[in-house]
């Protein structure tokens, strides 16, 4: 099974058994821009719980209201999370969301989408 969606502030690619998030370049995520996604991906998900992958990098600022809702109340059905960032700036926002958040769910920040996916435990496949 393959799925994805697109709306204004990120990309949702979805397999058997991940989701890979691709957040989009945007001024700032804002509390109804968090609220967006977290909706939209768990339309994709339909109740599974799995991994996910959310690229950062391209996030530039999400303000405390956003932060707290996609720790908090988007955390459903997320069974273990990885950040792939590009420091400085995508470290430092991952750096206050992990630090700042008692993590419902395993969560930790990658500079390389191979070490994301062995720690979410998934193996990339081959787009052949």
């Amino acid at each position: 099974m393959k799925k994805s969606h697109e709306n204004n502030y990120a990309i949702y690619l979805l397999t058997d058994d991940l989701l890979h998030i691709i957040y989009k370049k945007v001024p700032c995520i804002n509390l109804k821009a968090a609220q967006l996604i977290v909706k939209d991906r768990m339309e994709l998900q339909e109740g599974k719980p799995m991994p996910v992958l959310c690229d950062i990098r391209e996030v530039r600022n999400i303000d405390k209201a956003a932060r707290d809702y996609l720790a908090l109340d988007g955390s459903l059905w997320v069974e273990k999370l990885a950040f792939l960032i590009d420091p400085p700036v995508t470290d430092m926002i991952s750096s206050i969301y992990l630090d700042t958040h008692a993590q419902k769910v395993p969560t930790q920040s990658f500079t390389n989408k191979p070490e994301a996916m062995d720690y979410l435990g998934v193996k990339e496949k081959d787009n052949n």
